[in-house]
């Protein structure tokens, strides 16, 4: 029972991030004019909204009560994040870094589970896996447009 507690605890700490990167994706894209950035960050919000949608049942299959909002420092940083990068000319660089970071800790985040494929269901194990393939991919196209 202790190490399905602590599972539960795990998995609401992912499912934290995971409002809080919903919501720092939309605000990215709301920052942003018409262009491929902005639709790759509404994408990606919609792919942390599958994560966050497996994770809350995930947890309750556990017998667990999922969190239902993000973090209040997470909202801080948002709104200084934003603050910052309306000031700054080269908007969609700083946004990108600010979305790098997210991902950074996503895919670190994640490593547990994935290393761990027995302490969570298969159907969930499945989701993750593809959540982790597309912060990879996300990471990627991320440093791109920040070199570019």
């Amino acid at each position: 029972m202790a190490i399905q507690q602590k599972l539960i605890n795990y998995l609401n700490q992912l499912l934290k991030h995971a409002h809080d990167s919903i919501k720092g994706y939309k605000d990215a894209a709301r920052n942003l004019t018409e262009g491929s950035l902005k639709d790759f960050f509404i994408e990606r919000a919609r792919e942390k909204m599958v994560l966050r949608d497996a994770l809350v049942e995930e947890i309750y299959r556990l017998e667990g009560k999922p969190i239902e909002a993000g973090s209040f420092l997470n909202l801080f940083q948002r709104s200084w994040k934003n603050f910052k990068t309306s000031l700054d000319h080269d908007n969609e660089k700083e946004i990108a870094k600010y979305c790098l970071e997210e991902e950074k800790k996503a895919i670190h985040d994640f490593g547990v589970l994935l290393r761990n494929p027995e302490l969570v269901s298969a159907d969930f194990f499945t989701v993750l896996e593809a959540q982790h393939d597309k912060n990879l991919a996300a990471s990627k196209a991320l440093i791109e447009r920040i070199k570019a």
